[in-house]
């Protein structure tokens, strides 16, 4: 099931899944382009928890050669942008007014990371359970049994967009409202002149009165 299909099963589910953990995690890191002293574009790189690479590469990979040809990014692109653009592509963009979304299409490059390089830890399945019981299997995080030739593998998305004019500062910030996507920016990659934070509003929150806020970059050049 490729990631388009995944958002409109999202739409329908989320009544059965307001009281679950997020069911994908993707670790984001942000890379910005400058010219002439000002910022013009700005990418994010999307890393998909190995368990949920494992439900969406073989749809990708037809050939099943362990890499992604220049065909299949094709027809991921065909199937998978018209709903990650409906969906703002998860993401905020401000360059010192009003919150926009990224326009797109955004140029588009996608891999496998064989070995993975994101592997999150596991998480407290019971937290934020009023009756303190743990997840039900079907809905932990861990690492798919079987099907891994290799060991776990990341699917990787990589997106670049144009700001609408060059600019000195702008923040971009990624998120799910409803946490079916855990979005958590990568802490070790934070791209020179940029700062890391929680968006003071933005957040997910599956159980009522226990938010996670959003992660925040924000950049500025001298």
């Amino acid at each position: 099931m490729r990631l388009a299909t995944l958002f409109a099963l999202a739409a329908l589910l989320m009544p059965a899944l307001a009281s679950a953990h997020p069911h994908m995690r993707i670790s984001q890191q942000v890379r910005v382009i400058a010219k002439d002293g000002k910022y013009t574009h700005v990418e994010i790189e999307w890393k998909f928890d190995p368990g949920a690479s494992e439900d969406e590469i073989p749809a990708i990979d037809e050939d099943k050669d362990g890499k992604f040809s220049p065909e299949e990014i094709r027809l991921l692109v065909q199937d998978m942008m018209p709903g990650l653009d409906k969906a703002g592509y998860m993401s905020w963009l401000n360059t010192g007014g009003k919150d926009f979304r990224p326009s797109g299409p955004p140029t588009f490059a996608a891999r496998i990371d064989n070995p993975a390089t994101y592997k999150p830890a596991d998480w407290n399945h019971s937290e934020g359970h009023r009756d303190g019981m743990p997840m039900p299997a079907n809905k932990r995080t861990e690492l798919p049994a079987k099907g891994l030739k290799d060991g776990p593998r990341n699917l990787v998305y990589v997106m670049r967009f144009t700001l609408p004019e060059p600019v000195k500062a702008f923040s971009i910030t990624t998120y799910d409202p409803d946490d079916f996507m855990r979005f958590e920016v990568d802490k070790t990659r934070i791209p020179a002149g940029c700062r890391l934070a929680k968006h003071p509003t933005y957040k997910s929150e599956f159980i009522p009165g226990q938010p996670v806020f959003a992660d925040t970059v924000t950049c500025k050049l001298p």
